[in-house]
């Protein structure tokens, strides 16, 4: 059995990166990452653009001007104005050459077809976005490996791009165990249980922008795990099995994944929940074998399936946000066997909440995060520093 942090360890020095790409449109590549550096090929804005709703003018000692024209965004004039003359223009559009400067409207005293200024001087180029202000044609506009965000995406279809080259998602297959289980939705046999685990991985993952290629819900047959696993292999990235990773009669889990040839990296961390905790690599893929209590689902995949899939896709943090806050109550510990606790952040401080078995759900709900007890650390007084990691909530 292995610490926390010896297993946190061996995930990152294990896990690589997704090198495989994918060409796709820019409006659904939201939490992607960027396989190549993207260059502008305009300059943007394309023309000098007025910033307010005014007019353009040329500044000089002229103390009135005539208005020749009105322009608004998306018109293209044809005009060239002189020192005396202005042009109506709207937010947006283009500034017609001759012209130097934007005066806001509420500025200018309009008398028909002719306009003058208040006591405000204009400056040169004041309200005007220059030509490639923002951005000139062939300068790198973002770099590899950048995540998609709603900001890019703008950016991006702002350049004109439709389509861009992504690093893949990982593809990632749901394999849940247990003699016991029944689908959510039908009426409940005597001994059975509704299977939540399935429920649990597949939202967590599409909190990580990540949809489960398949997911599988098989009984505690060695025969039948065996088959699955295999058929899994060749096209998986990851495969999280969730039950049967114990030592019980049923717990086939271990034994497949050796008969398969798995490479295991460890087995059993020194950690409640979730010391049962299974990882390896068969060929390209990654494999946690996860328990089946589901707090110890949640748990061992905001700690450990987390941290990895973050790493596969490019992310330079891996792990849940770490923070220390003074705990509420005193809190004893007595397995010698690191402890993430159930929390909930209050503004300056932490919260530990009831329902700390591996069992117990409902206390998760409640959770935004987890109180983290170090195997050495046995007894924290109220009022104490403690390490909390927060869950992530953005979907």
């Amino acid at each position: 059995m292995i610490t926390v942090e010896e297993a946190k360890s061996i995930l990152i020095e294990n896990t690589f990166k997704l090198i495989k790409t994918s060409n796709r449109k820019v409006r659904n590549s939201s939490g992607y990452f960027l396989a190549e550096d993207i260059f502008s090929k305009l300059d943007l804005p394309p023309f000098n653009q007025s910033n307010v709703d005014g007019y353009a003018l040329k500044f000089s000692d002229a103390n009135q001007w005539t208005v020749i024209e009105e322009i608004k965004a998306g018109d293209s004039p044809d005009i060239k104005l002189k020192s005396n003359e202005a042009a109506r223009i709207f937010t947006g559009a283009v500034v017609p050459d001759g012209a130097d400067c934007v005066v806001m409207q509420e500025e200018v005293h309009v008398n028909k077809d002719k306009i003058s200024l208040g006591e405000k001087i204009p400056a040169k180029g004041e309200f005007i976005r220059s030509k490639g202000s923002q951005i000139r044609r062939g300068e790198l506009a973002i770099k590899q490996n950048t995540m998609i965000t709603p900001a890019v995406s703008g950016f991006l279809s702002a350049l004109g791009i439709d389509r861009i080259k992504v690093y893949r998602k990982p593809v990632v297959y749901l394999i849940i165990t247990g003699n016991e289980l029944q689908s959510a939705g039908t009426k409940l046999s005597p001994g059975k249980v509704y299977d939540s685990n399935s429920y649990i991985l597949e939202s967590a993952l599409e909190q990580m922008n990540i949809k489960a290629k398949k997911i599988i819900v098989v009984k505690d047959k060695k025969k039948k795990l065996l088959k699955i696993i295999s058929q899994c292999l060749p096209k998986a990235d990851l495969i999280l099995i969730s039950g049967g990773v114990s030592v019980g009669k049923y717990d086939f889990v271990n034994e497949v994944l050796e008969k398969l040839g798995t490479k295991k990296l460890f087995y059993k961390i020194s950690q409640r929940p979730g010391k049962p905790l299974y990882f390896g690599m068969n060929g390209a893929a990654y494999i946690f074998g996860l328990p089946g209590n589901p707090a110890s689902v949640l748990t061992c995949f905001y700690e450990f399936v987390y941290p990895l899939l973050r790493k596969m896709q490019g992310y330079d943090k891996y792990f849940l946000e770490k923070k220390k806050l003074p705990v509420l109550r005193e809190l004893h510990k007595t397995f010698r066997l690191s402890n993430f606790l159930k929390g909930r952040t209050l503004l300056n401080s932490v919260e530990p909440l009831g329902g700390q078995a591996s069992y117990i759900l409902k206390s998760f709900t409640d959770a935004d995060c987890f109180i983290y007890l170090p195997l050495d650390t046995s007894h924290v007084n109220a009022g104490e520093e403690v390490e909390v990691h927060i869950l992530p909530t953005v979907y």
